[in-house]
């Protein structure tokens, strides 16, 4: 929209040379200050926007505002006055282009990007601390000058902190709004700075957009922060929250909330969920945790400031490891001897040029090649994207890697770390090498199994960061004797390949390298080995669903972990002990009494996130298999919460939300299950690719929620999809395929295909025998086909059916559940009806055995049917 009156010769005192650009707020102008000699921008605003006396006032006083505020990184408003009834604002002249334009024009080391954008935050901490909020900070909101400076510009949509937005005002501004379903606008705003061009729409990268509202949702959506979004007061947070989108896009090249639509966008922001770097990024894990924080949901998690917030940015550790070990050097250098040692260890320090060749043979061209090969030849429609992503992976572990050994030998070269802490140091890197070498050579080799769990596996490697706890290094000693220790070495070489099988899904050959690796370790008499060896067998156990042995090993493994100062390996063996007590071995209540004593091992273990997340998930499955779902519920979400404090995207988040929408569908809350699933498939996607079998478990979610809606019909290509995922993977009796057959099952026959739903229940049937499987699946597939034998009148067949999912409901222990109850009601009915009156009465009878609310209804109905048959 614009005024159609010509451009006018003056504004104020200010000569007009030319229109720069014009935006929903008003026309930009060059203009030439003729008393100062020097060029100016003039923003003329609309004065349609000023028939308000109240937004004219409130204006203003705003812009008089920021002509107080002075600051290299915000462009300077001189002057405000009025004019022909409107009113301008008089700022500095900036020759330069947008951020936006500058990211776009050529490539920019990530270094350049972060310290242009602080510099941009800079403007923003100015902003705040005079007491106001910009409101729509964006990379078409920040000029970069000839000589790189940033300044931050357009506070059209500026409030003053603690301002409240009346409707005045968000009426009097001029909008764009957009039908959220119908996308974005064709037309983009433009900016005041002559070099400015209009946003490249063919570039999802940094064109941006203009859609504004009215309240407090004032901004550009793709940047906007929740508070904006969802209706709430804007704070300098908000701000924050705006940065941090805009650094997060320069670095990494997409935004953390995306979407086509403001719906969309609104509803990635609801989730929460912000993508991990790309595998290839360059940029350093601090930044991406700082990021992380500013883009929290919750304001009070955010930084306390922007100039926290850059401060944190900003602060990199090698650096300061850097300045300390100038330091040590200036501070050695006061006496001759000392000087000596300062220039010995420097020259050693340039002898410090750990490279890749340092991982020839583990992971170079040769063994990556050889994974893509063994991966393509299993046929599997994922194969190939899982190799691409696990080559990420494992090259990202691999140069951090080289970073760490590479700072090993600088800190000894500098005399940072004692040579006995280095050596222990380099060992503990040794070691990794090694998991990441078994890890390759597995991967050389694939099967179906691994490269199912290639992902996964990759995930999992050790943590590099531990190799740098002087602590916990301190802990770990091995054996004097050098042979004896050789052989230690040795013996955690086989038990690294021995994880790598369980994580990979060749459980067998995992559990029989453990316990081959435990025996020779017991007959060391060195017991932290003998400790490891028995978590790794307690885990490839439980995987195995060998519940007493796992619990004896995991026992194991945890008594030699307290004893022997090994808080990490009693913790993890504590928080898996926990899950196969309740899960595998039917003891809910006594794994959770031992919930208080995993959470302080973890604690002594120095609060490991990994470990935190899987105690979390574990307490969460234990408290939902006891009912307390409202605990449960609590406990997923301080696993997702971890997670996303780790900043690292893995299979496990994926999981967790499934498991939330699993726990919601029984409760009957079914938006709440849908938003899990939904988020539980995308993670998936993003994680592990669109064709990966994962992905089946909560496309099936999606179809149980349809059913559960009464929309059959549409649960029909959720199911679909599942099946055609797992079939793709598995054999045509895969246990698993019982899920979306059995859906399937019951789409169709709610939706009227009996024929169909006849089909997927008999091969449902077929996959539960050859797997020697009685569970509730099995007994929903026998009632199934028992409503549509009923259906067509065919009462012998259907009373079978009935009889045979009674049966099963009772072994499986859900003989009083809803199901099996109505089951047996089926089946005392078809029983009346052949005259069978004592066989009715049986059932009838054991209808009214149970006790639970949820069959109470059923109750009357048996009971109404007795005393009308007079049985």
């Amino acid at each position: 929209m614009s005024d159609t009156r010509a451009d006018p010769v003056r504004i104020g005192p200010f000569g007009v040379l030319r229109k720069l650009g014009e935006g929903a707020m008003g026309v930009v102008y060059e203009g030439y200050d003729a008393r100062l000699e020097r060029k100016v921008a003039v923003k003329l605003v609309r004065r349609q926007l000023l028939d308000n006396p109240a937004v004219r006032e409130r204006m203003t006083r705003e812009a008089q505002a920021m002509a107080r505020l002075s600051s290299p990184n915000v462009v300077q408003v001189y002057q405000v006055g009025e004019h022909d009834g409107g009113i301008y604002l008089a700022m500095e002249y900036v020759e330069g282009e947008t951020l936006a334009t500058w990211l776009r024009t050529a490539p920019r080391p990530w270094q350049l990007v972060l310290r242009t954008i602080c510099d941009a935050g800079r403007g923003l901490a100015a902003a705040h601390a005079a007491g106001l909020v910009h409101r729509d900070f964006k990379p078409d909101n920040v000029l970069v000058d000839e000589r790189g400076r940033a300044l931050v510009l357009d506070f059209g949509l500026v409030q003053a902190e603690g301002g409240a937005d009346d409707s005045a005002r968000a009426a009097a501004l001029e909008h764009e709004l957009v039908d959220t379903e119908q996308g974005w606008p064709s037309s983009q705003s433009t900016n005041m700075s002559p070099g400015t061009s209009s946003p490249d729409r063919s570039n999802n990268l940094h064109w941006s957009v203009r859609l504004t509202q009215m309240g407090n949702s004032l901004g550009t959506p793709a940047y906007m922060s929740p508070e904006q979004h969802f209706g709430r007061p804007a704070s300098p947070l908000a701000d924050q929250f705006s940065f941090s989108t805009t650094l997060y896009e320069a670095l990494y090249g997409v935004r953390p909330f995306g979407g086509d639509s403001w719906s969309a966008i609104r509803a990635s922001v609801r989730r929460g969920v912000v993508p991990p770097p790309p595998l290839e990024s360059q940029v350093p894990r601090r930044v991406f945790k700082a990021l992380l924080r500013g883009l929290e949901i919750d304001p009070a998690r955010r930084w306390p400031s922007m100039a926290a917030m850059i401060e944190a940015l900003e602060h990199d550790p090698w650096r300061v490891r850097g300045r300390i070990a100038a330091m040590t050097a200036l501070i050695g250098a006061a006496s001759l001897a000392s000087y000596v040692v300062a220039v010995s260890r420097a020259e050693d320090g340039r002898r410090c040029q750990v490279g890749v060749e340092q991982l020839a043979g583990v992971w170079d061209p040769a063994r990556e090649a050889a994974v893509a090969r063994a991966f393509a030849a299993t046929h599997l429609p994922f194969a190939t994207d899982t190799a691409r992503r696990v080559q990420g992976r494992i090259d990202a572990y691999a140069r951090a890697w080289v970073t760490e050994r590479q700072a090993a030998c600088e800190d000894r070269a500098s005399g940072a770390q004692t040579d006995n802490l280095a050596d222990l140091r380099v060992a503990c890197l040794d070691r990794r090498k090694a998991h990441l070498s078994a890890l390759v050579d597995v991967f050389a080799a694939a099967n179906n199994a691994v490269v199912e769990n290639a992902v996964q596996a990759a995930t999992a490697l050790p943590s590099l960061a531990t190799c740098a706890d002087a602590g916990g290094l301190l802990s770990f000693v091995l054996p004097d004797d050098p042979v004896v220790a050789g052989r230690v070495t040795a013996l955690r070489a086989d038990l690294a390949r021995a994880d790598v099988f369980d994580r990979t899904g060749r459980y067998e050959e995992g559990l029989a390298l453990a316990r081959r690796t435990r025996d020779d370790a017991a007959g060391l008499g060195y017991a932290p080995l003998d400790a490891e060896a028995a978590l790794v067998e307690g885990r490839v156990l439980m995987n195995l669903v060998r519940g007493e042995e796992a619990e004896a090993a995991l026992q194991r493994a945890t008594r030699l972990g307290i004893r022997h100062d090994l808080h990490a390996t009693a913790a993890e063996a504590a928080t898996v002990h926990m899950f196969v007590v309740a899960h595998h071995l039917g003891r809910p209540l006594e794994a959770l009494a031992t919930a208080p004593f995993a959470e302080s091992m973890i604690q002594r273990a120095g609060d490991d996130a990994v470990l935190r997340v899987l105690f979390h998930n574990n307490v969460g499955t234990i408290q939902q298999i006891r009912g307390d779902l409202a605990a449960a519920r609590g406990e997923y979400g301080q696993a997702l919460a971890e997670l996303r404090q780790r900043g690292e995207r893995e299979p496990f988040e994926a999981i967790v939300h499934n498991n939330l929408g699993l726990m919601y569908l029984e409760q009957g809350q079914l938006d709440a299950a849908w938003t899990n699933f939904v988020s539980s498939s995308e993670l998936f996607v993003a994680i592990l690719g669109e064709q990966h079998p994962l992905l089946a478990h909560p496309i099936h979610g999606l179809g149980d929620v349809e059913v559960r809606r009464g929309r059959h019909r549409d649960a029909i290509p959720h199911y679909l999809r599942s099946l055609a995922l797992m079939e793709a993977t598995y054999d045509a009796e895969h246990r698993y395929l019982l899920y979306p057959l059995v859906g399937l099952g019951k789409a169709h026959a709610g939706a009227g295909n009996s024929d169909e739903a006849d089909h997927h229940y008999t091969r449902a049937l077929r996959v539960a025998d050859a797997n020697g499987i009685r569970d509730t699946l099995r007994a929903e597939a026998h009632a199934g086909l028992g409503d549509l034998a009923a259906a067509a009148g065919e009462l012998a067949k259907a009373r079978d059916s009935y009889e045979q999912a009674v049966a099963v409901y009772a072994e499986a222990g859900a003989g009083d559940s809803e199901q099996g109850v109505r089951a047996a009601l089926r089946a005392g009915e078809l029983a009346a009806a052949q005259g069978e009156r004592a066989a009715a009465t049986q059932w009838f009878e054991q209808v009214l055995a149970t006790k639970s609310e949820a069959t109470a209804p059923l109750r009357a109905q048996a009971a109404a049917l007795l005393q009308r048959d007079g049985t």
